[in-house]
């Protein structure tokens, strides 16, 4: 596999930011910065490349990480800390659309790497609030033109100031119909591809190598809406059964997982299943993780991470409100727990 990470550091870099502290007030804290993002990259890295290192394993829950503390019965009767805690942020000038710098500390000191998914919803700028700008639509031309520049360039300059290796899922399922970003809104794949590009250019500009950009289309992997190798350093996807949610099918993980993860090996990055969840009607809930784990191990040996999808209120299918829960499940638990024993996941 191609390494992501550099395992050396440019020492010239370093000095002269330490020459220019006199005339440069942030330097001292770029400096620092600099320093832990290559020291976390390493250990990431690592990770990757070792074969008995498992797969990363995390979760999203809504109330995490606002309240760390509800993850801590889940982690005691699993022996095992997460390795990635997932949360979902929107575009806008609200508090609540800033950098979240203070989940995200709070995320670093449980030991665990943050997973933003980054959901470019325009409705929250001041300029559309009258127009509805937005409201059906995520014009992603204007966000490749520079009209959102002011916004991406401050929250990518606090990323560098937090300092520490996260995920970015951007724009994430651009394929999907129900967002606004998507082509079913009327943008085109070459305006996905440039609006990412822009996106990614302002974080590269701002210094902000600590950022991981995840690129996560729904189901197969389309050509069309990558925006290349330079500009993506993981592939994510989402796997789904609903069950008798879903038209009454019952899809085993191997269904599901097999045509996509084959259309991901092609781009040669590290693959990260960042949401999965099974439906608990239909079929055996727990099987069907048991299934997924045996074959993970056997047939998917380039998936380095996986988060669950742990909302116990979803809904995103027309009518219908899914559980997507594990931790009220002991059969799961301890299936997972056994796993973590036989060294499946990341300890």
């Amino acid at each position: 596999m191609k390494k992501i990470f550099s395992r050396s550091f440019p020492i010239i870099y370093i000095v002269l930011l330490f020459l220019l502290i006199p005339h440069f007030d942030n330097a001292f804290t770029y400096t620092l910065s600099y320093l832990r993002v290559e020291i976390g990259k390493l250990a990431l890295n690592a990770g990757l490349q070792s074969k008995e290192a498992g797969i990363f394993l995390g979760i999203y829950k809504p109330e995490v990480p606002y309240s760390l503390s509800l993850l801590d019965s889940l982690e005691q009767s699993l022996n095992k800390k997460f390795n990635i805690l997932s949360f979902y942020q929107t575009w806008g000038e609200r508090d609540e659309d800033a950098f979240p710098i203070d989940m995200m500390r709070e995320t670093d000191k449980h030991g665990a790497i943050a997973m933003i998914t980054w959901e470019p919803w325009l409705t929250e700028f001041k300029k559309n609030k009258k127009t509805g700008v937005g409201n059906t639509k995520t014009d992603l031309r204007t966000i490749a033109r520079g009209e959102y520049d002011n916004y991406v360039r401050e929250w990518a300059r606090e990323a560098v100031i937090y300092g520490k290796p996260f995920f970015l899922r951007f724009a994430h399922e651009m394929n999907n119909i129900q967002y606004p970003w998507s082509d079913a809104a009327g943008n085109l794949p070459k305006d996905f591809v440039d609006a990412w590009r822009h996106v990614h250019k302002i974080f590269k500009d701002e210094g902000a190598k600590n950022v991981i950009f995840v690129w996560s289309p729904k189901g197969t992997m389309p050509d069309e809406f990558y925006p290349g190798g330079e500009y993506v350093d993981w592939i994510g996807t989402g796997v789904f059964n609903y069950g008798s949610y879903s038209e009454g099918v019952w899809h085993s993980f191997e269904f599901i997982y097999e045509p996509i993860y084959r259309s991901a090996l092609r781009y040669e990055k590290p693959i990260m299943i960042a949401e999965i969840g099974c439906s608990p009607l239909g079929g055996n809930q727990t099987q069907w993780y048991a299934d997924a784990f045996k074959i993970l191990s056997k047939s998917y040996s380039e998936t380095k991470a996986i988060v669950f999808f742990n909302n116990p209120a979803d809904f995103t299918l027309a009518g219908s409100t899914i559980d997507w829960t594990i931790d009220n499940n002991p059969d799961i638990i301890k299936l997972l727990r056994e796993q973590i024993q036989f060294g499946l996941f990341h300890q």
